[in-house]
């Protein structure tokens, strides 16, 4: 504490002492004098070593719980927590080593009908007079036929919209961020699943509002927690994926989604619905979503990159009416506008029947490697699904998650830990997420398999460095 100390007493009269110590462990963070995870000394400790007030270390500690550089835990303590940006940026690799098994990436499986649908549909683009979507500058919400696409795709997901209530977004992600921001800000509580996408973590930091994690079972968002945390706090939105949660694939059930459903419509909740892997799920297995059941008060959002191609970056986002002016406003102020050309295509692909024909295959690749998946590692499965692009594995007892994503990279196999998804306040699980859409062929998968469960069921060894 000597620097926050001296900090303090180096301050110039008149300026926030808080700020002034929120700016000193900020220093001792970004320059490694206090590591990742490492406790943070208790309030009334630290009141009383640098003669401030306690209300005072609180309102620091809060503001670094909100900027995502401390994490707060009921009954444990405050503790170092890097950026959700920076935890992904090590935990989810963003570019490719060589010799590298990367199953740290949640993507679908890439295959040669997909370059070559891709090719033949620029081939034809290439080739017409008339291209309004590479000279669009004012259709903000969508080209009218690409939100009709939208409006078809959605219906398939068992979700009927009108064009009006429709934007197109450039990918899932800059949907759920256009919803968040059209409702919540810093004097907001948001919820969450307690496992959630890094995305809304991400977001949370940036919009400032309050994140909260809820707890879960089998099939997702506990209902009676939800309900609880509804009746005791003022609950600006609910964010959840009821189709296949990344990293989980939990699946919540129709009678689960009307119980939400219910709840929210009660306390006066908006519920933002991300159903970007929604298209994974078969039609039978499909139910449909939160949002059908209370429109007036949802968000959804799906898009093409987790079913239909991972390039093709276009979002559906339906809003509910009264926030549909605000919503486009923001994206208008956001990105302007989704980019026309990819919004051309998903509509071609749409209206050609070559999306669906896509998502089909797509169902039976991830089918086959989620196979061997169960054959190499199921008595390590926490959960998976035929159609899902993750598998979550519980970590052997003998093994600490870093130390085991640390051995694996030294056999080149790449898993992603559970840190990117988990809210403030949540644990820590005893699990990590393995992705099935690497860009390998099946024999490698297999091998890379092998090789994860080698890792598993070995002891580390007494020093990791």
């Amino acid at each position: 504490m000597h620097n926050w100390k001296q900090a303090l007493g180096s301050a110039r009269q008149g300026e926030s002492k808080y700020k002034t110590l929120v700016q000193a462990i900020t220093a001792d963070i970004e320059q490694g004098s206090l590591s990742d995870g490492q406790r943070l000394p208790p309030q009334r400790q630290v009141s009383e070593a640098l003669g401030i007030s306690v209300q005072t270390v609180t309102n620091a500690y809060k503001e670094l719980e909100r900027q995502g550089r401390v994490r707060c835990e009921v009954g444990r303590g405050s503790f170092v927590s890097r950026r959700t940006s920076e935890r992904v940026a090590t935990s989810m690799l963003d570019h490719s080593e060589q010799a590298l098994l990367d199953f740290s990436i949640a993507r679908i499986v890439h295959t040669r009908e997909h370059d070559r649908l891709w090719q033949a549909t620029c081939g034809e683009l290439s080739t017409e007079s008339d291209q309004p979507w590479i000279r669009a500058f004012r259709p903000i919400a969508g080209f009218e036929s690409h939100r009709d696409a939208g409006v078809r795709w959605l219906s398939g997901l068992g979700l009927d919209v009108t064009r009006e209530d429709l934007l197109l977004t450039n990918g899932a992600a800059h949907g759920i961020f256009l919803a968040l921001a059209s409702l919540a800000g810093p004097d907001d509580v948001v919820l969450c699943e307690g496992l959630s996408d890094h995305g809304v973590i991400g977001s949370s930091q940036v919009l400032g509002f309050t994140l909260k994690g809820l707890e879960m079972d089998a099939h997702g968002i506990d209902p009676e927690h939800f309900e609880d945390m509804c009746g005791n706090e003022r609950i600006t939105a609910l964010v959840c994926t009821p189709n296949l949660n990344n990293p989980t694939s939990c699946t919540m059930p129709d009678a689960r989604r009307r119980e939400i459903a219910e709840i929210a419509r009660r306390y006066g909740v908006y519920v933002i619905e991300d159903d970007v892997y929604g298209p994974l799920l078969a039609g039978q297995q499909r139910a449909r979503p939160i949002s059908h059941y209370m429109p007036e008060l949802s968000f959804y959002c799906t898009s093409m990159t987790k079913s239909v191609l991972a390039g093709l970056r276009i979002g559906y986002l339906a809003m509910p009416k009264r926030l549909a002016l605000r919503t486009e406003s923001i994206l208008r102020v956001n990105s302007w506008m989704a980019t026309p050309l990819l919004g051309e295509i998903a509509a071609r692909w749409i209206n050609g029947g070559h999306a669906d024909e896509l998502v089909q295959m797509q169902r039976q690749l991830l089918a086959n490697r989620q196979a061997l998946v169960e054959a190499e590692l199921g008595e390590h499965l926490l959960r998976n699904h035929a159609y899902s692009l993750n598998a979550w594995l519980a970590v052997p007892e003998h093994w600490e998650p870093d130390s085991l994503l640390r051995e694996l990279r030294r056999k080149h196999v790449a898993l992603t830990l559970p840190d990117p998804f988990v809210p403030p306040g949540m644990p820590r699980p005893r699990a990590v997420r393995l992705c099935v859409g690497a860009e390998c062929s099946e024999a490698q998968v297999q091998k890379g398999l092998k090789t994860i469960r080698e890792v598993f069921e070995q002891y580390p060894k007494i020093h990791d460095f």
